[in-house]
């Protein structure tokens, strides 16, 4: 009986082992232990929640010009000491006790949230040795805004990102979108945004191609920064949509094939393809939305196989058509 549940033991752990690994999905990647990139992160909301006074909650404005101004509008008012006033009672309002325990309670130390910066950027040095680490600091604003950045700046409203489960949601964000909002997707979906300092464009080209291209260089680059987080932490996709578009990848591309999509430059039959939307019904009533982004992706994915390019090359290289031909790129159905 004993060597039973041993053996019971040890498929269990295999087994978990197995699904750690295929729901990580790491890629091949660049030994960066060797790279010193240190990150902190400025918690700003700690000094914000039930701060003293007016005063001190000018004087942290005026130390933090990017936070009040890209947050808070702070130049909208007729004078500063009217968002001052307001954004003060709000922060000293009982009710949101309630939304700064639930962010402590959901992000704690942000250690865990640190360290994945830490490792993005050491794969970002790697790759750009002369890159800037940029700032990190958190706020609460009462939902308000989700982020801010620049390439030497990021500010997160930490409320944002509470999830659907949050007691307090943002306003007209669709469920689909919000999903995103929750503490797994935050560094992810922020590294794809940073993306775009590095990916050189050439906005002269309208079609849909280039724009599938666009997207895909942002995915490939924020997943070689972060080559063991799961797919869907970047795309957005469920776990079944990320499974299901990959088996039915011939059946997508053939569809947009018929669709005449990859050179259409009509903004609005474009978007139906790349932009948010909680389905591509054009493709299949099950097809999730931004699916040209991801058949970008993949296109990049098979460009980087067939010439070797590095992540640099890439993401300098703003001839989309050039990396589709020579990505030679047709999914062939099984």
């Amino acid at each position: 009986m004993e060597k039973i549940i041993k053996r019971i033991f040890n498929i269990v752990l295999l087994s978990l082992v197995f699904y750690a690994c295929a729901d990580k999905k790491c890629i091949d990647a660049p030994d960066v232990s060797h790279i010193e990139v240190n990150v902190s992160i400025e918690r700003l909301e700690g000094k914000l929640h039930k701060i003293p006074t007016k005063n001190d909650l000018a004087k942290l404005l005026s130390q933090n010009t990017m936070f009040a101004e890209s947050f808070l509008n702070i130049s909208q008012y007729p004078k500063p000491e009217i968002l001052i006033d307001r954004y003060y009672n709000l922060l000293n309002d009982k009710n949101i006790d309630s939304l700064f325990i639930e962010v402590e309670n959901t992000f704690g130390d942000m250690e865990d949230i640190r360290i994945q910066f830490e490792n993005a950027f050491r794969h970002l040095k790697f790759y750009y040795p002369n890159a800037k680490i940029p700032k990190i600091k958190t706020v609460v604003t009462g939902i308000a805004n989700d982020l801010y950045m620049s390439d030497s700046l990021i500010v997160i409203g930490l409320d944002f990102y509470l999830g659907m489960k949050g007691r307090y949601l943002p306003k007209d964000v669709p469920g689909y979108i919000l999903n995103r909002y929750q503490k797994a997707y935050m560094v992810p979906q922020i590294m794809m945004l940073y993306s775009n300092y590095y990916n050189k464009t050439n906005y002269a080209d309208k079609t849909a191609l280039a724009d599938m291209v666009h997207y895909g260089k942002v995915l490939y680059m924020a997943k070689n920064l972060m080559p063991c987080t799961p797919d869907s932490l970047f795309t957005g996709y469920t776990t079944f949509e990320t499974t299901d578009i990959e088996e039915h990848e011939p059946v997508i591309w053939a569809s947009l094939l018929e669709n005449e999509v990859l050179f259409e430059t009509d903004a609005f039959i474009k978007d139906k393809f790349i932009s948010e939307r909680p389905k591509t019904v054009e493709v299949g009533e099950n097809c999730p939305g931004r699916i040209g982004r991801w058949v970008g992706w993949r296109i990049v994915q098979k460009y980087a196989e067939e010439t070797g390019a590095s992540v640099p090359e890439i993401m300098k290289l703003d001839d989309a058509l050039k990396i589709f031909n020579e990505s030679k790129y047709k999914p062939i159905p099984y």
